[in-house]
C-alpha cells in the first residue's frame, strides 16, 4: 500500500510593489503575520499606497494559510484511508495473520509519514 505525494506548492506572486521581486516566505508563522497586518491596518487606512501594500500582504498571507490548511487536511485523509484499508484489511482476514512486525511496521511507515506532513502543515500557520 503506497501513498502518492503532492507537488510542492506553488510560489507566491510576485508583489506588483516591489518591482517585481519575488515575495519571500515569512519567517513568523502564517497566522502571526496575520494578525501584524490587521493591526496595521487603521495606522494606514488614510494612505492608498500603503494601503495597496497591505491589502496584497493581506491576500498573500490568505492564501499561504489556505495553501497549508489544504495540505494538511489533505495528508490527514489521506493517511485516513490508508488507517481504514488496513483496519479492513485485519477485519476481514479469514486466516491467521502471516507477516512479521517488519512487515507490518512497512505497511504503517507511509502512514505514518503522511500524518507527520499533515501536522507540519498545522503547526506551521500557528
Amino acid at each position: 500500500m503506497t501513498f502518492s505525494t503532492f507537488p510542492p506548492a506553488m510560489p507566491p506572486p510576485a508583489c506588483p510593489h516591489c518591482a517585481g521581486q519575488a515575495a519571500t516566505p515569512a519567517a513568523a508563522p502564517v497566522m502571526e503575520q496575520l494578525r501584524l497586518c490587521l493591526q496595521r491596518l487603521p495606522v494606514v487606512s488614510s494612505d492608498e499606497a500603503l494601503l495597496g501594500d497591505l491589502s496584497w500582504q493581506l491576500n498573500h498571507y490568505y492564501i499561504e494559510l489556505d495553501s497549508a490548511l489544504l495540505r494538511a487536511v489533505m495528508d490527514m485523509r489521506a493517511a485516513h484511508t490508508g488507517l481504514q484499508a488496513l483496519i479492513t484489511l485485519l477485519e476481514r482476514r479469514d486466516e491467521p495473520l502471516l507477516f512479521s512486525s517488519e512487515e507490518a511496521l512497512a505497511l504503517l511507515e507511509p502512514i505514518q509519514q503522511r500524518l507527520k506532513q499533515g501536522l507540519e502543515h498545522l503547526n506551521g500557520v500557528q
